[in-house]
């Protein structure tokens, strides 16, 4: 079901983007400093939002790393929290049964 849901998401982008490329053909002019170039108005705006998604990627980068980082210290400290936590209830389970007082 959710394969189809993607599916059917990932069709309805492509036919807005097919509908967006052809009434935007057109051509025109970018200017930047020294730099000119002419190309239809909608792959401007595609390169244009490609570049910013990348950029965005390269910028999260470094904090998704640190937080996998992170995440993985504080699971390894988890289990080594457990296991001592299972080392200090065993001995006083068997110190509790060996005296005659409550059973647990």
């Amino acid at each position: 079901m959710k394969k189809l849901i993607t599916l059917a998401i990932s069709a309805i982008f492509l036919i807005a983007i097919t509908i967006f490329t052809l009434q935007n053909s057109q051509v025109v002019e970018i200017q930047l400093f020294f730099w000119e170039a002419q190309a239809s108005l909608s792959m401007i705006l595609f390169t244009t939002f490609s570049i910013a998604i990348l950029i965005t990627v390269v910028a999260i980068m470094p904090t998704i790393y640190h937080l996998k980082k992170l995440r993985d210290q504080s699971q390894k400290k988890v289990k080594t929290l457990v296991k001592e936590k299972e080392k200090l209830a065993e001995p006083e389970s068997k110190t509790i049964l060996s005296e005659g007082q409550i059973e647990k």
